[in-house]
């Protein structure tokens, strides 16, 4: 095959070596092989390759090191390496990367092995396995290298493991000694490897070798790491002692292997009942993962960390985050991808935490899981805390996942947790649930919005690439409408799905009037949208968290702070004064479901389409709207004008013009805190600038215009100086306000700036740049 990873970097063309020369060309070419067929950006290669301190000429050198690979690389190879857009895709065929076909065959071994077909398994095994030339990505030193090489490792390993309980299976144990021999080698501390030698040891009559290999191992176990050995290994040897282990397992019929036997997971290996009955009662519960899942490649590796923790180490991870961000398509994706980890099985439920009609009773779980664990319905107890006990001793000595999906709060899980950190429970939810995490030391994994580029991706997944790579700058603007939620992006997909003949950019030129987004995110006769989704976290929210929720999405700008949060819903005496209490409690509840998301301390921002679904669910009357409009544009008219006045010292006092009573507004220290407030609030005050402009609020507008000029100036940015200041003289004119007007006017640079604007587009008056509102 033209390209190999597993071991050196290799290229070939018609069984010819083709020499990649440079260091950072096969770096290069080795991320582009591991995202084969997938749109790489730059800013991802700049990452894979120097991590968080690139050279400034990083991104020169990928565009550099990309061209040499295309002029480097022979015909047939280099005409599948293309730029699109900011990045790049290889595209490779079926076949053409050992890696790729590694994979396919072992996932085919692991399907022929549960169907029964164990010959063909182990076959499909040992060619997989003798595409290895060594260890995954010799030579190559990058920062995805690393993280790379060990999934890759991590797969052959259990691909050997999974190898040697087949030919275990088929008698051949003598065989499979030096190959069993050199992973405990390499694998000192596993007691899966150590069980198989054991048994293939002692299934080939060297008894005393086989004990010797389960002393050995609890003395490394014992005096490095402060462990004793694992239940099934002190029973294995218990019964190679009292010789009740059979000696020798029936072969079944098979021709020998035509390559070397070599090991993935445990088989039991004692014969005891509760082994026996194990095997009867192995639950299998997780649904089917969805399709088009793409990125979260952090948030799947602190999965995978949890596995094969030491005794002790929490036994629970948390995945939280807002409604359609793809909690529940993370944990499916993860807990398929590791069945192998949880031999003795998988339950799952759906706890329906945000649904008050259908939320999960926990007794009522408690028994369905029962059931599956081999429990009779008549045996299982009435009374609750009976049947924890009964649960968990049950999950005892066990190795289990258990997936508590769409969790309300600790009080819903709790009863459901294992009582061993040998199983894993996976809980996701929508709340941070605090509770959990210091109770259990559950970790704890935020899972956010996808990227664009990832977003596309996912599009391209579902509706199928060819056509999204027939529209990429419609299927990017149909990513950035979705905002990055999969929900939103999995319904925009299926109604491309469903109407085949409908262009991208139509989709994109229907859901971008804000009116009719959140329909257009809907599927006729479903229930599964996005509106549906918030419904349930808006339904839970108290009267006072409700009200909050609606007035700050009045908010334009990116974020907010907690004193404009408590301005704008008329909870404090002051305009300057300390948020009261009662907002703070309700900001934290609302980021705690994340109709909110705390940015920075004291800071929160909100999704777009949470704005949306806010200003839907339940409009303000035109009355309460007018009346929190105005708290919200007088705390920043007076907390802007008092940063102006720091950042102009012996300039005149203009006593702000306010509807409400500002009194009371805490003063800037000094200039350094006053542009530290600007600049995290400048965004916000244009925006406000620009909504009081279509509300026709030249009050506003000629205030906060003035109060930011001297701001803008410091800090170089001439085109919002430009347009607020035209924005702020005519609103000064519109209600008689000539001084004024004529101050804003005048003010330090503006006129220069007019003109330095005029050589490009004209001058900038009412006569050729009309920035008046429509009336």
């Amino acid at each position: 095959m033209p390209y190999a990873i597993l071991g050196p970097l290799e290229v070939q063309s018609f069984g010819r070596l083709v020499e990649v020369a440079r260091p950072r060309r096969r770096a290069v070419l080795a991320f582009l092989l591991l995202h084969a067929n997938r749109w790489v950006s730059t800013e991802q290669l700049v990452d894979g390759l120097w991590g968080e301190e690139p050279p400034r000429t990083a991104r020169a050198q990928i565009h550099t090191a990309v061209s040499a690979l295309r002029s480097g690389l022979p015909d047939e190879l280099a005409g599948g390496l293309s730029s699109e857009g900011s990045g790049y895709r290889l595209r490779v065929a079926e076949g053409d990367l050992d890696s790729a076909e590694f994979s396919r065959r072992f996932t085919a071994a692991r399907e022929f092995a549960e169907s029964g077909e164990k010959e063909e398994a182990a076959r499909l095994l040992r060619s997989g396995l003798g595409l290895w030339r060594g260890d995954a990505l010799t030579g190559l030193e990058a920062p995805f290298a690393g993280p790379a090489r060990a999934r890759l490792e991590e797969e052959r390993f259990v691909a050997y493991e999974l190898l040697a309980d087949l030919e275990m299976s088929f008698g051949r144990h003598h065989e499979l000694l030096p190959e069993l021999t050199n992973l405990l080698n390499q694998y000192p501390a596993c007691e899966s490897i150590a069980e198989r030698l054991t048994v293939a040891l002692y299934r080939s009559g060297r008894q005393a070798d086989a004990l010797a290999v389960v002393r050995r191992l609890r003395r490394l176990l014992a005096d490095e790491y402060g462990l004793d050995l694992g239940k099934r290994l002190v029973e294995l040897e218990a019964a190679i002692l009292r010789g009740t282990l059979p000696p020798q397992s029936s072969p079944q019929s098979s021709p020998q292997p035509s390559g070397p036997a070599v090991p993935v997971r445990p088989a039991p290996v004692s014969d005891s009942l509760a082994d026996r009955e194990l095997r009867i009662h192995r639950p299998a519960q997780l649904p089917r993962a969805t399709a088009g899942f793409v990125g979260r490649g952090a948030e799947l590796a602190k999965l995978g960390i949890l596995v094969g923790s030491a005794p002790g180490d929490t036994g629970v991870a948390l995945i939280s985050g807002p409604a359609g961000v793809g909690k529940t398509s993370l944990a499916l994706r993860w807990a398929h991808s590791r069945v192998g980890d949880f031999p003795d099985g998988q339950l799952f439920a759906d706890l329906h935490g945000y649904d008050a009609v259908d939320s999960e009773v926990p007794g009522r779980v408690l028994e369905r899981f029962l059931v599956a664990l081999g429990v009779p319905g008549y045996e299982i107890p009435a009374d609750m805390a009976h049947r924890e006990d009964m649960y968990r001793s049950r999950m005892a000595n066990r190795r289990m996942l258990v997936v508590l999906d769409n969790a309300r709060d600790y009080q819903q899980v709790w009863s459901l947790l294992p009582g061993t950190a040998q199983c894993l429970a996976l809980v996701t939810s929508r709340g941070k649930m605090g509770r959990l995490v210091t109770e259990t030391g559950a970790v704890s994994i935020p899972l956010g919005l996808l990227t664009l580029e990832d977003s596309v991706e996912a599009l391209g997944q579902i509706v199928g690439a060819p056509r999204v790579e027939a529209a990429p700058g419609a299927a990017r603007d149909l990513a950035r409408l979705c905002g990055g939620l999969p929900l939103a992006l999995r319904i925009s997909a299926v109604r491309l799905v469903e109407e085949p003949m409908i262009p991208v950019a139509v989709l994109v030129a229907e859901l971008t009037p804000e009116e009719g987004r959140l329909a257009g995110l809907g599927l006729p006769g479903e229930d599964h949208t996005v509106s549906r989704a918030l419904d349930h976290t808006y339904a839970r929210l108290t009267a006072e968290q409700a009200r909050l929720f609606r007035v700050l999405s009045l908010h334009p700008g990116a974020s907010l702070g907690s004193a404009a949060a408590e301005a704008v819903a008329g909870r404090q005496e002051t305009l300057g004064g300390t948020s009261s209490v009662l907002v703070r409690q309700s900001l934290r509840a609302l980021d705690a479901v994340h109709l909110l998301d705390q940015t920075e301390h004291d800071r929160y921002s909100m999704h777009d389409l949470v704005r949306l679904y806010s200003r839907k669910v339940a409009p303000l009357s035109p009355a309460e709207e007018e009346l929190a409009m105005d708290r919200l544009f007088d705390w920043y008219i007076s907390a802007s004008a008092s940063a102006h006045e720091v950042l102009t010292p012996g300039g005149a006092r203009v006593v702000p013009d306010l509807k409400h009573l500002s009194s009371g507004l805490s003063p800037f220290e000094d200039q350094d805190e006053a542009l530290r407030w600007f600049d995290q609030e400048i965004e916000a005050v244009a925006s406000l600038i620009r909504l009081a402009v279509a509300r026709r609020d030249h009050r506003v507008v000629w205030q906060l215009s003035s109060s930011i000029s001297t701001y803008l100036m410091r800090r170089h940015r001439l085109d919002l100086l430009v347009e607020t200041q035209q924005l702020g003289e005519h609103a000064a004119r519109e209600v008689g306000m000539e001084l004024e007007a004529a101050a804003i006017a005048a003010k330090p640079g503006n006129r220069l700036l007019h003109a330095a604007r005029s050589s490009e587009c004209g001058p900038v008056r009412a006569g050729n740049c009309d920035l008046r509102p429509p009336r």
